[in-house]
């Protein structure tokens, strides 16, 4: 960083520091944090782990000006909404910062700048990018962000969401206050640049673990809109870091335009709420007749096949149905089969049995009228996707692969102007879109 640059972003943490001390004494005399104290600690943090100039053309017209502290970080902080909205690939995703900006507190604010500056760069060179800028901003759903109900297609898709993050791996599992990442390191111990990316480093490498594996949670969801987009002409690999403002603005416009692809992306994320499995990809209120399927298989199946589409329903055996879907939630919104039920001699007889009835077609799915004659056990996935083993018997391909085929051309028939009505009449009978 040349003198000119470390002096106008020291001018700026200085100002904001005594700006942010003014709001502390007024906390002190009502008994009340001042609204904007959150506004300016996280902006000061924004601006000190900064190493690639973001702010400095900012930093440099408000000193010109005279502009106040309360100005300045009003001014930084619509600056930073702006950077990380221009980076959300879908209109209601969260623009997540891979590595916090309140990693170690209020130690960035408070420690030498020549230590915190030396520092910053040794971290740099080892491949962590502080702050508000592309290398460091990744878009995300709600539900894998802090594994709450997210707002438009993400909200239409999946309803309610309480995710159980012992169990589904999210960004923020402990919670955007986290006391492993955000508890403030004393500045006073920080003697040397190495101090300071030492105290860092572990910090940073929890929040890569986390970043890593929230995003093999979200993969299956930014498969189906990178690979949307780049059919549509749009960008390559809209999620990817190399990816310019520009660039995610047109692949955005270019999604925003097909709400159904949203869904259906976002019912491909595999979740896991609390108290039970969350089949993502069904519509709100789908788990409540999956169970009622499971608890009355005959009875229910009837009335709830028609509820879910055959391609986007996990089989679903008694009361394992939890635990097996847990064990083979992966990759596409349906599909993998309950193998670990089939390895139950009862269960697995049954399922032998029901190959004399001449009903599994290679469209692995069971027509809703085969509940009048299927084995109990049976019924319950009548009208669902079909069993992952009696699927590859019959049909040499496992379930996800036929899954995946049968929703690939779905959806290609779609864009060829099929309504539903013409998907479902072609299910039946064959028929062709003249």
């Amino acid at each position: 960083m040349d003198k000119e640059l470390y002096d106008l972003k020291n001018w700026a943490i200085e100002s904001l520091k005594e700006y942010k001390a003014e709001l502390l004494i007024r906390q002190q005399v009502t008994g009340k944090p001042p609204s904007a104290l959150k506004k300016v600690d996280r902006f000061l943090n924004a601006l000190a782990v900064d190493t690639s100039g973001t702010y400095a053309d900012m930093i440099d017209d408000a000193r010109r000006k005279g502009i106040s502290q309360k100005e300045l970080a009003n001014m930084g902080r619509n600056m930073e909404e702006r950077i990380m909205n221009s980076f959300r690939v879908l209109p209601d995703d969260p623009a997540h910062h891979m590595y916090s900006l309140r990693t170690a507190g209020d130690l960035v604010q408070n420690v030498e700048p020549g230590v915190r500056e030396m520092g910053l760069q040794i971290l740099r060179d080892e491949g962590y990018i502080l702050g508000n800028v592309r290398e460091n901003l990744t878009s995300l759903a709600e539900a894998t962000h802090q594994g709450r109900t997210g707002r438009g297609a993400e909200l239409a898709a999946l309803g309610q969401v309480n995710v159980d993050k012992t169990k589904t791996a999210i960004a923020h599992p402990r919670g955007t206050r986290d006391p492993l990442i955000s508890s403030t390191i004393d500045f006073k111990n920080i003697k040397t640049p190495e101090d300071f990316a030492d105290a860092y480093r572990p910090l940073l490498e929890q929040q890569k673990v986390d970043i890593t594996a929230a995003l093999e949670t979200e993969a299956p969801r930014r498969k189906i809109i990178t690979e949307f987009v780049e059919k549509q002409g749009g960008p390559t690999d809209i999620f990817g870091l190399g990816r310019s403002q520009a660039e995610v603005k047109a692949g955005k416009d270019i999604i925003t335009k097909a709400p159904g692809v949203m869904q259906r992306s976002y019912r491909a994320i595999p979740l896991v709420q609390n108290g039970s499995f969350r089949l993502s990809f069904l519509p709100p209120g789908g788990e409540e007749a999956v169970k009622a399927v499971v608890k009355n298989p005959l009875g229910a199946t009837i009335g709830a096949a028609s509820f879910f589409e055959p391609e986007a329903v996990k089989s679903l055996i008694k009361g394992d149905y939890e635990e097996a879907a847990k064990a083979t939630a992966a990759g596409v919104g349906f599909g993998a089969a309950v193998q670990q039920t089939l390895t139950k001699a009862p269960v697995l007889d049954k399922v032998r049995a029901v190959s004399t009835l001449g009903r599994i077609p290679g469209a692995v799915s069971f027509a809703g009228a085969a509940a009048k004659f299927a084995p109990p056990v049976l019924a319950g996935v009548a009208g669902y996707q079909m069993l992952d083993a009696i699927v590859e018997g019959f049909t040499d391909k496992t379930l996800q692969e036929t899954g995946v085929a049968a929703e690939e051309k779905k959806q290609q028939l779609r864009e060829e102007g099929y309504s539903e009505y013409e998907l479902r009449r072609r299910a039946r009978t064959g028929y062709t879109k003249p």
